[in-house]
């Protein structure tokens, strides 16, 4: 299986660019202190080498000038400079101040301008390190002087520029990456407020704005962000509004249809086929009776939760409190050490969200299975069991959406809404609802709450 490469964050790309941009900054200014200083060196060496070999040269030619002076006589009567080297050609005969090395050999790279009568100067790399060499024709006494000076110095002088530079560079790619973890920090953090506020306003904290600020590139972020919180925040306001006065319009002429309807099903003179149409239409004025109970319960959870409603609440009473209004009196409930532990809950929008769960699980779970309960130091757990055919894996999430189903043992049952005003309520307490797969068979509702830190009721 090909595994994706994750793609580097915006802090580590712009951390990245500093580094990057120093390096690249840092190489180029020294490479090119480098080259410079290595040319004005050289070109220093070379003119220290060019006036002692004409020093040099001077003196051997004064030597041979005596008469009946010999030219190892001549070399010898001249002290040459450290890690420096002389050799006179006269006669065809190579004479040295060392024995190191081969004159002929060192100093072909200058000997053919030599050999037409002007000073030659040059490199040679047959000695480590590279040595200047420099000859110079002494037409007086029938000879040619040459000098190899090895760039001892020079050569030492150029490694620690080089070191010097090559850590300069590191340190300037080093700082570089710093400053750049700083400013992608100073960049982004703008960005993580609004993060932040987002996180906030999609758990429903709608009045969670973005603090004014100063700056000019920002204030039109900051002002564009509150102003869509605000016109989000007032159409979620105006649609519920709307939503409970169509809620609340509807229940008088609800009222009247209903008592209307109980008129016919009491009346004795109907025909078979009207008994029928009056009991599909009581079927569906009740159905239609539960969409707007559900509506009007979304409408009040989207309002908010009243404080002053949220009580202590035994969980054993809440729970056998939903049992008794979904007519489920008689299940037993497992986990008896739980009962007595407690929840801050407001009972009634509570009780109502166990009470669509319970009835979802007999009317489209194929009856309620189980009813457990579990607590920990933390939250409890009130898991409810169906014996139905389960939910599959991929529709556990999405069942919990308004008007969505997924199907079950009873159709053209329930309003939609049922589940999505569980997940609302309990979502609404601090907590969170999942469905799951029970084992043997059918689906397991669990709502799970936090549990009150108060005193336990004895």
């Amino acid at each position: 299986m090909r595994r994706t490469r994750a793609r580097p964050g915006l802090r580590s790309s712009v951390t990245a660019a500093f580094a990057l941009g120093a390096l690249l900054v840092s190489v180029a200014l020294s490479v090119g202190t480098y080259v410079t200083a290595r040319h004005q060196l050289l070109e220093q060496r070379e003119r220290t080498a060019l006036r002692q070999a004409y020093a040099d040269a001077a003196l051997v030619r004064d030597g041979l000038s005596t008469s009946g002076t010999e030219v190892s006589e001549a070399l010898g009567a001249v002290t040459p400079l450290s890690g420096s080297s002389m050799y006179v050609q006269r006669d065809g005969q190579w004479y040295s101040s060392s024995l190191d090395q081969s004159g002929e050999t060192l100093t072909s790279v200058v000997r053919p301008i030599v050999a037409g009568g002007a000073v030659g100067l040059g490199w040679t790399d047959r000695t480590d390190p590279h040595a200047v060499v420099v000859g110079i024709p002494l037409p007086a006494v029938d000879a040619t002087y040459y000098e190899v000076a090895v760039a001892q110095e020079l050569d030492a002088t150029l490694h620690t520029l080089a070191l010097a530079l090559a850590v300069g560079a590191a340190v300037t790619t080093l700082a570089g990456a710093a400053l750049g973890r700083v400013a992608s920090r100073r960049v982004l953090s703008p960005l993580r407020d609004v993060t932040a506020a987002a996180t906030d306003i999609a758990a429903g904290d709608l009045d969670r704005r973005l603090s004014e600020t100063d700056d000019p590139d920002l204030s039109v972020l900051v002002r564009s962000f509150n102003h869509m919180v605000a016109a989000l925040h007032e159409r979620i306001e105006r649609d519920a509004r709307f939503a409970s006065d169509v809620s609340h319009e509807l229940r008088t002429p609800l009222t009247t249809l209903t008592t209307s309807l109980a008129l016919l099903e009491r009346a004795r003179d109907l025909n078979p086929q009207a008994q029928r149409a009056v009991a599909l239409m009581a079927d569906e004025l009740a159905r239609f009776r539960q969409a707007l109970e559900d509506l009007l319960a979304l409408g009040r959870l989207e309002a908010g939760i009243d404080e002053a409603a949220l009580v202590p609440t035994d969980l054993g009473e809440l729970v056998r409190h939903a049992l008794v209004r979904s007519g489920c009196s008689d299940q037993v409930l497992a986990g008896d050490s739980t009962y007595r532990r407690q929840v801050l809950v407001d009972r009634s929008q509570m009780v109502r969200a166990l009470v669509n769960l319970v009835r979802n699980a007999e009317i489209h779970g194929g009856g309620l299975a189980e009813v457990r309960l579990d607590a920990t130091d933390t939250h409890v757990d009130i898991t409810i069991s169906d014996r139905g055919p389960g939910v599959p894996p991929d529709e556990r999430q999405r069942i919990f959406e308004r008007f969505a189903r997924a199907g079950g043992t009873k159709t053209g049952t329930g309003s939609g809404l049922g589940l999505s005003i569980v997940a609302e309520t309990v979502g609404r307490h601090g907590g969170q609802v999942w469905c799951d797969g029970r084992p043997g068979g059918g689906a397991e509702f669990v709502v799970r709450l936090p549990l009150w830190r108060g005193e336990v009721v004895s």
